[in-house]
């Protein structure tokens, strides 16, 4: 019988909870200028309000010109946390634990096909958008505002590149490291497709991934054995290393599972296995961010919500007025705007894998690399985008689909997973291609503050960040729209009788 405690594990004593609430207060001690955002000291008090102290600290974090050392701060607190147990009480940091040697023997499939590359396609609703049609749905994705200028504008350079490579994108020569690979949202097939090298790594078998790659131009390879991160990030780290040869890797990272603090151990491990390859062997980072989190919203967003509330229709005033829709949808500190998109339903270690793991690991790649205890910064590309809400396994409580289906009332926009993954694919992969781009690690600008900016600009937040109320409370307001329109949803969320136990 397996162990439940081997693998990857918080410092003693701690959730996933409690450990990011001690990450941010150990981040106000460091950077006194953050205790403007009153975050509770109380554990109690800030599980109950937790969504608007994330927002505070955010507004606070990025109105300092120390915002990217904040991140900086906070990654380090979280991988520096991390430690890997054998068995309950015998546990090493995982620093320590990546660091003893260990060896992989590859193996590899070539999918055969001789295609001409990855023609960028993205189905959404009823059409499936193709070549240059690709720009025209995004056009209009920003003119609702489910997307920002900087999306558009990388979708416009991805689509671009492959117009001029006869509508195609080759990806012969690239090497992607997938962890998750078989994840509803990861790109794999699409790197495939593209002629890429792709490593599985997953605890979904490999025979998934040799179904994927079969007849297109690119190759699988995995280790067998190896694919759980949690239990085994030294093999995994092992894989990516012989994966990588003497060239470099591009780091994928969409392995999710829920509970128990899994998201956020996952997350931060996939970080960690990053900053343990060698400089050499590390192209770029590549993710994606939830939307519903404490966004920066960008220059256009705040104007389109502007606009909303000049012209709201009298159905949603009224709803203002009951209460329903609580105003205002986003927290305002100078000119900084932090849209309050936090879902309570979704839990604080979701938050603390999409705030911390995410965001202010996505500016610590961008800004200082590897380098999380004072060596020289080297900024590695890097890849972070906010992905819209997408009608996803995870989501599957009777709650959101029921907002789900209410939603569009609001102009909030739920993505199906083809969208989410062909659209945020692309912008990834221009993230990676363009040495322009954002994130990208030869793009100078002024300060640290102003690059780690640039990195969370480019959104497909499905209007999440436009919205003139609380997210949160929109979301239930949708719901009773979409049980109206699906009563057996009520079902679902009425709770479950318990069984009675029998008499003796």
């Amino acid at each position: 019988m397996s162990n439940p405690s081997r693998g990857v594990q918080l410092p003693p004593g701690e959730s996933g909870s409690r450990f990011f609430h001690h990450l941010l207060l150990d981040a106000v001690g460091a950077f006194p200028p953050l205790a403007a955002a009153e975050v509770p000291a109380d554990p109690k008090a800030f599980k109950r309000s937790y969504g608007d102290a994330l927002v505070r600290f955010e507004a606070v974090r990025v109105g300092l010109p120390e915002r990217a050392e904040v991140a900086r701060h906070l990654a380090r607190g979280l991988v520096g946390g991390l430690r890997f147990g054998e068995e309950e009480g015998a546990a090493e940091p995982l620093a320590e634990h990546l660091s003893r040697p260990a060896t992989a023997k590859l193996e590899r499939r070539e999918g055969g096909g001789k295609g001409p590359g990855l023609r960028p396609t993205v189905p959404h609703g009823k059409k499936v958008y193709v070549g240059r049609e690709v720009v025209q749905l995004a056009e209009e994705l920003h003119a609702t505002q489910y997307m920002t200028a900087a999306a558009l504008a990388g979708i416009r350079w991805i689509i671009d590149r492959a117009e001029a490579g006869g509508g195609t994108l080759d990806l012969r020569g690239q090497r992607f490291a997938v962890l998750g690979s078989s994840a509803e949202l990861a790109p794999t097939l699409m790197l495939l497709e593209g002629g890429a090298d792709v490593l599985w790594v997953d605890v979904a078998s490999h025979e998934t991934g040799l179904a994927m790659v079969a007849g297109t131009p690119g190759a699988l390879s995995w280790v067998p054995g190896v694919g759980n991160i949690i239990a085994d990030p030294r093999g995994v780290l092992a894989a990516v290393e012989a994966f990588a040869g003497d060239g470099a890797v591009h780091m994928g990272m969409f392995a999710y599972a829920p509970g128990r603090g899994r998201e956020l151990r996952l997350a931060a491990t996939m970080d960690a296995i990053a900053r343990h390859l060698a400089p050499a062997q590390l192209a770029s980072v590549g993710f994606y961010v939830s939307p519903t989190t404490p966004g920066h919203m960008q220059p256009d967003t705040v104007a389109y919500v502007a606009e909303r509330l000049r012209t709201m229709p009298r159905w949603q005033r009224a709803l203002e007025v009951a209460r329903a829709l609580p105003r205002p949808g986003a927290y305002e500190r100078g000119d900084v705007s932090i849209a309050r998109a936090v879902v309570a339903l979704q839990g604080l270690g979701y938050q603390a894998t999409q705030y911390i793991a995410k965001m202010m690991v996505a500016e610590t790649w961008a800004t200082a690399g590897r380098a999380l205890d004072g060596e020289a910064a080297a900024p590695v590309t890097i890849s972070g985008n906010v992905a819209g809400i997408t009608n996803t396994r995870s989501l599957e409580h009777p709650l959101f689909q029921a907002g789900f289906l209410g939603a569009p009332h609001y102009g909030v926009k739920i993505f199906e997973p083809a969208t989410t993954r062909a659209m945020s694919g692309l912008l990834m992969l221009h993230d990676l291609l363009n040495p322009d781009a954002p994130g990208a690690a030869g793009r100078a600008y002024a300060t640290p503050a102003a690059k780690a900016a640039a990195v969370a600009s480019q959104q497909v937040h499905g209007g999440c960040y436009s919205l003139p109320w609380i997210f949160d409370a929109t979301i239930r307001a949708s719901a009773v729209v979409g049980l109206a329109k699906r009563p057996s949803l009520l079902l679902k969320l009425a709770p479950k009788k318990r069984k009675k136990k029998p008499t003796r």
